[in-house]
Parts: C-alpha cells; sequence; structure tokens
C-alpha cells in the first residue's frame, strides 16, 4: 500500500505544479488588469497588459515565486527536515570534486549544440511547430538580458525545476519501487509536458532525462541545478553570440563535432576521471 501511496504522491507533485503554473500566470494577469482598471479605468487594462510584455521576466519571476514557494517547502518537510539540514546539505555535497564541474561546464556546452541539432531534425519534420517555437522563444524575454533576467532564467527555474522533478517527483518513484531508469524516463517525460510545447517539450524530456542522470549520479540536487543553469546560459547568450558571428556552416560544424563530446564527456561523468580519488577517500572514511 506504502508503495502506491509514493506513486500517486508521484502524480500529485505533477498534478499541482501544472495547476500552479498555469494558475499563477492566470491570477496574475487578472490580477494586473484589475489594478490598472483601479487605477487608470479600462485604459488602465491595456496599460498593466502592456507593462507585463515589456517585463516578461519580472512577469516570469513572479509566476515562479507560489510554485517554488510550495514545492521548496514540500520538499523540506517531507525529505530534509526529518534528517536535518546540515546532514542533508553534507550529502548533497560529498560526492562532488572541483573536476565536476569541468565536466559539467563541458557537457552542457555539447548538450545544447546536441539539442540545437534535435530540433533542426525536428523542425525538417514539422516546420510550423518550430515557426512557433521560434516566435515563442521572441516573446518570451529570454534575449532581454537584465538582473531580473538572471533570476528568472538562470537561477529560479534550475531550482524550483530541479526540486520538482528531480528532487519530489523522480524521488517518489523511486520509493514506490520503480527503478532508475523507469523513474527517470518517467519523470523526464512529464518535464517535457510540463512546457507545453511540442519542439520545447522533446528536448527538454531528452535534456530532463540527462539531468535526472546526474542526480541519480551524484545523489545530489545541487549538480543538476547547475548543469540546468548552464544548459540555460548556453542556450540563450551563447546561441545568441553564435547566430550573430558564426556562419551557419561553422556552426553546423561545431554542433556535429560537440556529438562525440558529448559522449566522451559523459563517460568521463560515468566512471569519476578526475574524481575518484575523493569518492575513494570517502569510501575508506565510511568503512
Amino acid at each position: 500500500m506504502k508503495k502506491y501511496t509514493n506513486y500517486v504522491l508521484a502524480l500529485l507533485v505533477f498534478g499541482i505544479l501544472m495547476l500552479l503554473f498555469n494558475g499563477s500566470a492566470a491570477v496574475l494577469s487578472a490580477g494586473a488588469a484589475i489594478g490598472g482598471m483601479l487605477i487608470r479605468g479600462y485604459q488602465g487594462v491595456m496599460w498593466s497588459m502592456e507593462f507585463l510584455m515589456d517585463h516578461l521576466n519580472f512577469y516570469s519571476l513572479l509566476i515562479y515565486l507560489i510554485p517554488g514557494s510550495v514545492v521548496l517547502l514540500w520538499y523540506y518537510f517531507a525529505f530534509a527536515e526529518r534528517n536535518g539540514m546540515r546532514n542533508v546539505l553534507r550529502r548533497q555535497t560529498e560526492r562532488i570534486h572541483p573536476m565536476t564541474f569541468v565536466w559539467l561546464v563541458l557537457l552542457m556546452l555539447a548538450t545544447q549544440h546536441v539539442t540545437s541539432l534535435i530540433m533542426g531534425m525536428v523542425g525538417m519534420l514539422f516546420p510550423s511547430a518550430l515557426a512557433d517555437y521560434a516566435e515563442l522563444v521572441e516573446m518570451s524575454g529570454l534575449t532581454q538580458y537584465s538582473f531580473t533576467w538572471v533570476i528568472s532564467t538562470l537561477i529560479l527555474p534550475p531550482l524550483v525545476e530541479e526540486v520538482a522533478f528531480r528532487g519530489l517527483l523522480y524521488r517518489y518513484l523511486r520509493k514506490g519501487g520503480a527503478c532508475f531508469l523507469a523513474a527517470n524516463l518517467i519523470q523526464a517525460v512529464c518535464f517535457g509536458i510540463y512546457h507545453m510545447n511540442f519542439i520545447q517539450g522533446i528536448y527538454t524530456a531528452l535534456v530532463g532525462f540527462l539531468f535526472g542522470y546526474l542526480a541519480h549520479r551524484y545523489q545530489s540536487l545541487l549538480i543538476p541545478m547547475a548543469a540546468h543553469g548552464l544548459f540555460n546560459l548556453f542556450g540563450t547568450v551563447l546561441a545568441e553570440l553564435e547566430s550573430n558571428f558564426l556562419p551557419e556552416i561553422l556552426f553546423g560544424m561545431l554542433a556535429l563535432m560537440c556529438v562525440p563530446l558529448f559522449v566522451v564527456v559523459l563517460v568521463m561523468i560515468h566512471f569519476g576521471i578526475g574524481e575518484k580519488k575523493r569518492e575513494d577517500r570517502q569510501e575508506n572514511q565510511r568503512v
């Protein structure tokens, strides 16, 4: 019975997250419209909507606040409180080595270009979907760089989404008896669905599977959080620089070169190349 309860909790995490994110967007838009009407009458409705559209990163930041608070409190009371935050932080960092972050930067650099290849192939099959996605990115404020952009793109999504999907959902699936592969696949598919866009859903599901592997490999949410932030950084700033300064043929060659780079770095991470001494020392300390 307890196993089934964990599966229900995993489903509940996903359902509540979807409800809160969509509900927060609706409530925020309605609140802005009502506030604008109270301040400037009917013209204030348009004024408030234009303000949100001109400050999309601030809008995104506000949307993350309620779901983020719920997810973080849920994780704390479900898993962290009973073990104590000091013990939780120690366990989250004990497998992390300085070399880990070198591999992580290279892995996310390669992953960003590999996903570009995947998006290109999917776009060839579904050109209208790719065009819709390009329009969505253009309207999302992802390239409106500012302090709020840093928070709404590089900090809040990695923090909230990693705790929700790799922290809560994945962990409940594992506690319910699902093997690593099944649990990781389910949370990755849910991560893709959560983005509610066909093109984005495909590559975020693949990246979500990778983030789940990293969480499992290091027994830590800090590494997928860092990876998530790097992926968002490379997918915005680096992608824009490359599109502005690299000829298309050079970008294609770079993306193709990142395929073997991705494989090599993933092998390095899997076998702990450069990290073995610390892991061996920790094992000896446990003995």
